[in-house]
C-alpha cells in the first residue's frame, strides 16, 4: 500500500491508498534482507510511486520499526520525509533532462561512507529524462554497486530507458486504482460536494484527487481541457484549427505577448503538456465507454490512433524543441 499525505483547506491527514500488492512486496524484501540494489517504479503519473519510494526508504532505515512498519517519528523517518537526510540524494530533470554531471554526483555520493542511515538511498525522479550520456554513466553504477545503498528509478515511460538499465533493476509496476478504493480512503473529505467528480476526473490516480482538493484551479483547468477535447473531437478540420489557434493565442494573452519567444516559456510549456495529458485521459475515458458499450470498428480504431498520436506528440514536446504551434496544429489535423 502507498501512504500519502492529503492536504485540504481544512485539515491535514495521513492515509493509505491502494497498492497493497506493491507495498506488501516491498515489506517482504525489507524483512528478508534481500533488497536489490536498484528498483524501478513504473506507471502513470500521480499514482503514488514517489510516496511509495520515500516510504520504502523510511522502512529500510526506521530506528523504531514495529510490525514491519516505519514509525514516521524517529530521526531517520523525519529527515528522509523532509529530504534533508545526509544519506539521501534526489535527482530530478534539469531543463527537461537529467544530465551526466548529475549522475557523476551520484557516483561521488555513493563513494562516501554512510553518515547516519543503515541504507543510503538515491531517488532518480522522472528517470526517462536521463539523456544518453547519463544513462550510460548510470549503467556503470548499476553494474558495479558500491556499499549498502538503494537506487530507485521512478518513471512513467520505462521504455525510454536502456534495456540494460531495466534488466539490472527490479521493476515494480503501479496501476490506476478503482474509484471505490480512492473514495473509501478519502472518507474524511466526503463533505466536499465535488469529491465524486474529482475522483472521476483523476482517472484512478489518487495523487490527482489530493491535488484537486488542495487547489481548485487545477480541477477547473482539467475541466476546461476536457471541454476543449470534446469540442475538437466533435468538429470538422476548419473548426478544429480555429479552436486550437484560439487556445494557443490564449497562452500568449496570459503571458501578455503573442511573440513565439514569450509563448515558449516554461509556463506555456507546462500548460500545453498538461493539455496533452488531459486529452489522453479524455481519450482513454472515451475508449473505455466504447468497449463497455460493445462498440467496435472504425470509431474504436480512430480512438486508438488518436491515443497513439497524442502520446507521440507529448513525447516530442518533452524531448525536443519542436515548435509548439505546429505541434498543436499537427495534433488537430490528424484527429
Amino acid at each position: 500500500m502507498s501512504f500519502v499525505i492529503c492536504y485540504s483547506f481544512y485539515a491535514v491527514c495521513s492515509m493509505v491508498i491502494g497498492h497493497q500488492t506493491q507495498w506488501g512486496f516491498l515489506q517482504k524484501i525489507a524483512t528478508a534482507g534481500q533488497t536489490p540494489h536498484a528498483l524501478l517504479f513504473s506507471g502513470q503519473n500521480n499514482l503514488g510511486k514517489r510516496k511509495a519510494a520515500g516510504d520504502f526508504i523510511k522502512l529500510l532505515n526506521c530506528q523504531n520499526k514495529q510490525d514491519n512498519e516505519f514509525c514516521g517519528q524517529c530521526f531517520s523517518c523525519v529527515n528522509f520525509e523532509s529530504q534533508r537526510h545526509p544519506d539521501l540524494l534526489v535527482i530530478k530533470p534539469s531543463s527537461k533532462e537529467i544530465k551526466i554531471d548529475q549522475i557523476r554526483d551520484l557516483q561521488k555520493f555513493l563513494s562516501y561512507s554512510n553518515q547516519a542511515a543503515k541504507t543510503k538511498a538515491v531517488i532518480i525522479d522522472e528517470a526517462h529524462c536521463l539523456n544518453q550520456e547519463a544513462q550510460s554513466c548510470l549503467l556503470k553504477c548499476l553494474e558495479e554497486p558500491s556499499g549498502v545503498a538503494m537506487i530507485i528509478l521512478i518513471t512513467s515511460q520505462p521504455e525510454e530507458l536502456l534495456a540494460t538499465i531495466r534488466s539490472r533493476c527490479e521493476e515494480i509496476k503501479f496501476y490506476p486504482l478503482a474509484k471505490e478504493v480512492i473514495d473509501e480512503a478519502l472518507f474524511a473529505q466526503q463533505s466536499n460536494p465535488r469529491l465524486a467528480e474529482m475522483i472521476d476526473l483523476a482517472d484512478g490516480r489518487p495523487g490527482l484527487v489530493i491535488s484537486f482538493l488542495a487547489d481548485n484551479k487545477l480541477m477547473e483547468s482539467r475541466l476546461a481541457d476536457f471541454k476543449l477535447a470534446k469540442q475538437l473531437l466533435a468538429s470538422g478540420l476548419t473548426e478544429r484549427l480555429i479552436l486550437i489557434k484560439d487556445y494557443y493565442l490564449s497562452l500568449a494573452k496570459n503571458n501578455q505577448d503573442e511573440e513565439e519567444a514569450v509563448i515558449d516559456n516554461s509556463e506555456a510549456f507546462g500548460a500545453i503538456n498538461q493539455f496533452l495529458e488531459n486529452l489522453l485521459i479524455f481519450l482513454r475515458h472515451s475508449l473505455k465507454k466504447c468497449l463497455a458499450n460493445g462498440q467496435n470498428g472504425q470509431a474504436l480504431t480512430k480512438l486508438v490512433q488518436n491515443l497513439r498520436q497524442t502520446e507521440d506528440l507529448k513525447f516530442l514536446l518533452i524531448n525536443s524543441n519542436i515548435n509548439k504551434r505546429l505541434l498543436l496544429e499537427n495534433l488537430v489535423i490528424n484527429l
